[in-house]
């Protein structure tokens, strides 16, 4: 009798801890739906928002497309435009980065070259990033790129004088920041003038 009664009792516990899961799933299931609607919204948006100011220039200056010409910058497909393995290069580039950085300089080393070499990562860094950031439409992708370009500097130089394996670079940090900016500008340019 008494272990009928704990087995009901059991019974209703896991009943009920199999509705709260269910009902945890869900939530979590509304979530995650609406998180991608609102994130294809800003999508749209932000693409909407460049179609919106080409049309309006096309309007004012009263220019018509010939009926030759292929579709401008705004009409290409997400699959012919620029940067396609940015994203993989981007990632290498990272990868390059904390590689050197982590490495400490052999005896007879060039300084002032691999110094150089350090930032020459950086500006690629900006390159990629910019463009994939860009494939992606994601809104603001300069500013986004100096961010997080910022904060690996920031985070590779933190790291090194915490480890004291590898000394501080001066040189290399105040290329690198420029080189971040220079390259996410020539990654812009590069993207927005590439045909279709």
């Amino acid at each position: 009798m008494m272990n009928r009664q704990i087995r009901r009792a059991q019974a209703k516990q896991d009943k009920k801890a199999e509705r709260e899961k269910e009902e945890r799933r869900e939530a979590r299931k509304r979530r995650v739906a609406q998180l991608r609607a609102k994130r294809a919204e800003r999508r749209t948006a932000a693409r909407s928002k460049p179609a919106a100011a080409a049309d309006a220039k096309g309007a004012a200056a009263g220019a018509a497309t010939d009926a030759g010409k292929g579709p401008g910058k705004a009409g290409k497909k997400p699959g012919r435009r620029a940067g396609r393995f940015s994203g993989a290069l981007m990632m290498v580039t990272i990868f390059f980065i904390v590689l050197q950085s982590s490495v400490p300089p052999m005896e007879g080393d060039n300084e002032l070259l691999r110094s150089i070499t350090g930032a020459g990562f950086f500006l690629l860094f900006g390159y990629f990033s910019v463009m994939w950031l860009m494939r992606r439409d994601t809104p603001r992708p300069l500013t986004m790129t100096w961010i997080t370009g910022g904060l690996l500097l920031v985070g590779i130089e933190v790291t090194k004088a915490l480890q004291g394996v590898v000394p501080f670079d001066p040189l290399m940090v105040a290329l690198a920041a420029p080189g971040i900016v220079g390259g996410s500008y020539l990654g812009r340019l590069v993207f927005e003038n590439t045909p279709a």
